[in-house]
């Protein structure tokens, strides 16, 4: 993933040029989807260097998601969620 403050690549949380540390960093939802549309804004979001945090209500002993159980909240870090936003609504079939 990219550093969101200088977009040099980080391995962990912490940016070794500037500092940036991204677990001190609010996270926001930008979107809520459906599998398998899930798999596929992560893979794009992650593909532009933005790092990205799912959560799901899906239950362990319950292998299907119907409804609301099937619901993905996709987070991005509150300083670049304008950038990924953009990229999502970018696509030709976003909602």
């Amino acid at each position: 993933m990219n550093c969101p403050s200088c977009k040099e690549h980080m391995e962990s949380s912490r940016c070794p040029s500037c500092g940036y540390d991204l677990s001190r960093e609010k996270w926001i939802s930008i979107k809520k989807v459906y599998p398998p549309d899930d798999l596929v804004l992560v893979s794009l979001l992650r593909s532009h260097g933005i790092p990205v945090k799912i959560q799901s209500l899906e239950v362990s002993q319950i292998p299907v998601g119907i409804g609301p159980l099937a619901e993905v909240n996709i987070y991005v870090p509150e300083i670049i969620a304008a950038q990924a936003l953009a990229l999502i609504e970018d696509l030709p079939d976003a909602e």
